[in-house]
């Protein structure tokens, strides 16, 4: 079996990623077997994360997608969750229980 490294260049519309430090996150799964650096994101969340571009890190989107995984469990339905809320928790370092993003990050 052979590796060979490729060098791929990708043309995004501003509108469909935004960039943690040397990843970028978009709303087309697809490429995330591109890159490891390439992840999913939806595409209503990435407008959110836009504002939130030049203070997010990796570290806060880990937390966020941890977060975002433990609050569909607690929830027997399908919920919306107000990710502009929540990444203003996590930028600013507020620690709450999964209770509480629950309580008061729910959409719908």
């Amino acid at each position: 079996m052979t590796t060979i490294d490729l060098k791929v260049t990708l043309q995004l519309n501003e509108e469909d990623y935004f960039k943690v430090g040397d990843h970028i996150f978009t709303k087309n799964d697809k490429l995330k077997s591109i890159e490891e650096r390439l992840h999913f994101c939806g595409s209503s969340a990435i407008s959110v994360f836009k504002e939130y571009e030049s203070l997010l890190t990796m570290e806060i989107m880990d937390n966020w997608s941890r977060l975002i995984k433990a609050l569909n469990q607690t929830t027997s339905c399908c919920a919306v969750w107000d990710n502009r809320k929540i990444i203003q928790e996590l930028v600013e370092k507020r620690e709450h229980p999964v209770s509480w993003y629950v309580k008061n990050c729910r959409i719908c």
